[in-house]
């Protein structure tokens, strides 16, 4: 175990990071002079800066902290788990990139008042607002445990504290200081994590070859779930039950993790506002490749990052009972040396950081457009060429915005940690993301493709899929595996069957209109499409 006089080096480690983050983001603070620019930064951001900021926005300290237990607990299951983000990606790069940059929105939200009507957008935005507090709240939890197992220090004040600094920064450098903090975040996190599994490895005698044995002999090398009870159940149906009671199966992953990757990349704001800062569609789909190859490649590296641990926990056995999710904080504690200690740990605040003040932003974001401009001020999208001293108004706005919206996370991560002492980590973020993950999607692709459902049919579709889902997650004991499967069945479902409602009933009385009115469907993906391209780069 590290002598604790050792301690102030890792943790000048960590106040130097942290100052460097708040550095870039006070360097920003000069060219923040209109919303334009605060929330999209002028629409110039290039490829490389986007497709890293994707990479770090989206792969947090979930990675850092529940990534080595549930490589730990399913094996190559995580394997199975990159499949999603090869089957969605393709779709992402077709569909969605050029259609919001023929767009030309400021957050994706707007295309759901353009197709349907001002109630669906703002129902989705709400949605969204919760998901992302929730979301972000998780994040900002996760490395304040690892620091109160690693290094004393208190939960909660280390909860506010990187709430805390976290929020300052964004607020000062807007989106593009939270971008550029997530390129040098990224390099972070990939540095954390080829450290960490190279002392792992430097501890196991034999290496990789000993590491591989471990782990295939301990059953780490399969590709579906574990049910010994599946081969004594009798009968089909109660097969199934049994399959649905299950968390995580090859076909829980592969259909819900790639609606959860559709709706990650095609319709949460976080991600979309990534591509709207791009300077042109090329840069977009030249950064969104980026963060495919880098997402494969860090996915990879957290395997043998678990099968390192595995190998290394299998010679030197903790108690019998240990949480998986408890290893690798414990391995940090005590076999780290001074200095790779300090830079790992970095790197799990640099993952979380990231992904919090990029969620910050987004939300900022879509409050500012969706509600204040939208509610309080009659605007459908933000206007250019407003004054001066409206531009001001709009920025001082967003900054109370992120602000506030720092003391909500910060205040939903303690919480995080009092539901955490209730049931693991793993299945916590499963269920928070789960229930509104597969909630806004369907919509999107509803509003995009579907010349039947209207406004009316996706708000019913929305509130039941919530109902549906949240029961599933929170009061059954049915697999988390499938809680975004089944919000996307769901909305899909009810909006469809609504749908035929109204269909039918405006066939009967001539008075009832049908929906969606015939305008709307201009607003299909083939119409959008079908217009002139501003930008053809």
């Amino acid at each position: 175990m590290q002598n604790p006089a050792y301690q102030w080096v890792d943790i000048g480690i960590i106040v130097a990071y942290m100052a460097s983050m708040m550095g870039i983001g006070a360097y920003f603070t000069r060219r923040q002079k209109s919303a334009s620019e605060y929330l999209l930064a002028s629409r110039q951001i290039g490829w490389f800066a986007i497709g890293l900021s994707l990479l770090a926005t989206l792969n947090s300290a979930v990675d850092y902290v529940i990534g080595p237990a549930q490589i730990l607990e399913f094996g190559f299951m995580n394997i199975v788990m990159i499949l999603p983000a090869l089957i969605a990606f393709p779709f992402i790069f077709k569909w969605f990139l050029p259609f919001y940059q023929r767009l030309r929105l400021y957050n994706c939200y707007e295309y759901l008042e353009h197709r349907f009507d001002a109630r669906v957008r703002i129902t989705v935005t709400l949605v969204f607002i919760l998901w992302r507090i929730e979301w972000l709240g998780t994040t900002i939890y996760l490395p304040a445990y690892v620091l109160n197992v690693t290094m004393g220090w208190n939960l909660y004040l280390t909860i506010m504290a990187l709430g805390l600094i976290t929020t300052l920064y964004t607020t000062l450098g807007g989106v593009r200081g939270a971008i550029w903090t997530d390129v040098a975040q990224a390099f972070v996190m990939f540095a954390g994590l080829i450290l960490a599994t190279g002392i792992l490895l430097w501890y196991v005698p034999g290496g990789m070859g000993q590491t591989w044995a471990l782990a295939r002999d301990a059953g780490f090398m399969r590709f579906t779930a574990k049910i010994p009870e599946m081969a004594g159940t009798p009968g089909i149906l109660a097969k199934l039950n049994l399959y649905l009671h299950t968390n995580l199966t090859f076909w829980a992953i592969i259909i819900g993790g790639t609606l959860s990757k559709l709706t990650s990349y095609g319709a949460d704001q976080v991600m979309v506002q990534r591509y709207l800062t791009a300077k042109s569609i090329r840069d977009s789909k030249n950064g969104f490749i980026l963060n495919t190859i880098a997402y494969v490649v860090y996915s990879l590296l957290f395997i043998l990052l678990g099968m390192c641990l595995l190998a290394y926990f299998k010679l030197n056995p903790l108690p019998a009972g240990t949480k998986f999710e408890y290893l690798f904080p414990y391995f940090i504690q005590h076999h780290m040396p001074v200095v790779v200690k300090g830079l790992v740990l970095a790197a799990i605040y640099a993952a979380a950081q990231s992904s919090v003040s990029s969620g910050i932003t987004a939300t900022a974001a879509a409050i500012f457009s969706d509600l204040y401009l939208r509610l309080f001020k009659g605007k459908v999208t933000v206007e250019e060429g407003v004054s001066e001293s409206e531009q001001h108004q709009q920025v001082r706005f967003n900054r109370i915005c992120m602000l506030c919206l720092g003391v909500c996370v910060t205040l939903f991560a303690c919480l995080v940690g009092t539901m955490h002492a209730q049931q693991g980590l793993f299945a916590l973020f499963s269920k928070i993301v789960g229930v509104f993950g597969g909630l806004i999607i369907p919509i999107f692709l509803l509003g995009m493709f579907s010349r039947l459902v209207g406004s009316l049919a996706v708000c019913v579709g929305a509130v039941c899929g919530l109902v549906v889902t949240y029961y599933w997650a929170f009061a059954t004991d049915l697999g988390f595996g499938w809680t975004t499967t089944v919000a996307f069945v769901v909305v899909i479902a009810v909006s469809y069957a609504v749908s035929l409602a109204q269909l039918a009933a405006s066939c009967v009385v001539a008075s009832i209109p049908p929906s969606p009115p015939p305008e709307k469907l201009n607003w299909l993906w083939s119409s959008i499409m079908a217009r002139p391209n501003k930008d053809a780069g």
